[in-house]
């Protein structure tokens, strides 16, 4: 301590014999090394009021300390965390826009086909949704929905084991209903070998099945790794196919076609129904923000609704991101009608959280790559390089805009983003092909262009229009 005591004594004298002068020269460096006074109760109570926390309990109502509960815009931001929730997929059919006529084929494949149906599209596109608000619709009808989502070790054995065992035995034709195990609650796993089994042995378990029938969904199928696992699916869906089991399986993942996620394998086509999800349509968008409106309770202005259309692209994911973040920006400021300036500031947070994600090369390079010349190109290249393998062409990139850009300019904004060591380039089959070296450079690129273009006010017309 004593130490201590001679090195502040030493600064408080420093700061008697020269404050005076310094307080002459410089003022501003004038420093008060006055010892702090106690806290007393009421500073403490001030303290605590003032620092941060959850806003709502864990029950989803307002906490105490949070702003006042009767005030309407804080049950409207309880109220947005449910409405948009980009981070999350839509279960419930009251807050599913769009995607209905996909969703009655999708129920026609199963149901008047007696078909196993295959989704495919972008990430981001929707396809979680889809299959969760499939798997209720479903359940509606007493079919029994098993969901999975697979991984890159998912294991055929593991996966359909957990199937099974969600599934009573009463369902098992070969069994008695009045049998010990059946009135004991036994499941269709009991059935299964104690080790490994393959699609065969699977197979004869789920012919036999009656009564019901049964819907195994296998989401982010694209994930999967495992050839093994792939071939196991290949042959159980033959196996059901052949032998006409009340067992379905839809299969969801990123791929641009049906052949990138299922393979090439001709015994299995006519057993499959390929269905790609696609961006959702203007109409669909504007659905998408009139549930979310409804549900908290919002408002945005025709305007705003513009931008969030341009910007999203289509994508459920992004409208969502969009409109959550720029209701925040709008209830922040006392309001609950959304604006293009909210907008502006909901980019902003999305931008910079972008940013964060991105790898030290990709961000240290962030302040130069955007210009003013190039932006337009850029955008572009970003929405060229949302394909499943994030490969891309100059030809996709001219094709990407509602806009044709000139070639030149595509050229030149590939080879600046080169020069920063942001894209790499190989050459396929005779064509030039370009990848991120960062995957998430494309959605911080398409994200900064937007937000600049909007700060701009120049985003009018056909400046953000994708093809």
């Amino acid at each position: 301590m004593g130490f201590f005591s001679t090195v502040w004594t030493w600064l408080s004298r420093a700061q008697l014999t020269d404050g005076t002068a310094d307080a002459q020269a410089t003022p501003e460096r004038r420093v008060d090394l006055a010892p702090l006074s106690p806290i007393g109760p009421t500073d403490a109570h001030s303290r605590e009021a003032s620092f941060p926390g959850f806003r709502a309990t864990a029950l989803d109502q307002l906490a105490t300390q949070a702003a006042d509960p009767s005030s309407r815009l804080a049950h409207i931001r309880l109220a947005l965390n449910d409405a948009f929730t980009p981070a999350q997929p839509v279960t419930e059919r009251r807050r599913f826009a769009g995607r209905l006529d996909i969703l009655v084929r999708l129920i026609s494949a199963l149901e008047d086909q007696r078909a196993h149906v295959v989704l495919y599209g972008e990430r981001g596109i929707g396809k979680t949704s889809l299959v969760h608000v499939l798997a209720g619709i479903a359940r509606d009808s007493r079919y029994h929905v098993a969901y999975a989502s697979c991984g890159a070790g998912a294991r055929f054995q593991d996966v359909f084991r957990s199937v099974l065992q969600d599934i009573p035995m009463i369902y098992a034709a070969s069994v008695d209903p009045a049998a010990t195990e059946v009135t004991q609650g036994a499941n269709l796993a009991d059935l299964l070998p104690k080790g490994s089994f393959d699609a065969r042995q699977l197979g004869d378990i789920c012919a036999g099945i009656t009564g019901t029938r049964i819907l195994i969904i296998l989401d982010e199928y694209d994930r999967t790794e495992d050839a093994i696992f792939r071939q196991h699916i290949a042959e159980l869906i033959k196996n059901l196919s052949d032998r006409a089991a009340r067992v379905q399986l839809v299969l969801a993942g990123v791929a641009g076609n049906l052949q990138e996620l299922v393979g090439y394998i001709p015994s299995i086509r006519r057993n499959i129904v390929g269905l790609p999800v696609p961006r959702l349509a203007r109409k669909e968008v504007e659905a998408l923000i009139a549930i979310g409106e409804r549900e908290a309770g919002l408002e945005f202005a025709a305007e705003a609704v513009n931008w969030i259309d341009q910007v999203c692209h289509g994508s459920p994911y992004l409208a969502r991101l969009i409109c959550h973040h720029a209701a925040l920006a709008a209830l922040d400021a006392g309001r609950r009608i959304i604006g293009p300036e909210d907008i502006r500031l909901g980019l902003a947070q999305i931008v910079e959280d972008a940013a964060n994600r991105l790898g030290p090369v990709a961000r240290a390079a962030c302040p130069d790559v955007i210009q003013p010349d190039t932006a337009p190109a850029l955008a572009a290249i970003a929405l060229a390089a949302a394909t499943p393998d994030g490969s891309f062409g100059a030809a996709e990139v001219g094709a990407a805009l509602a806009e044709p850009l000139p070639a030149k300019a595509i050229a030149s904004a590939l080879d600046h983003l080169q020069t920063h060591g942001l894209i790499g380039r190989t050459q396929e089959a005779e064509r030039t092909r370009f990848r991120f070296q960062d995957e998430a450079m494309p959605f911080y690129l398409w994200m900064a262009v937007a937000q600049k273009r909007l700060a701009a006010g120049t985003a009018q017309g056909s400046n953000l229009r994708a093809a």
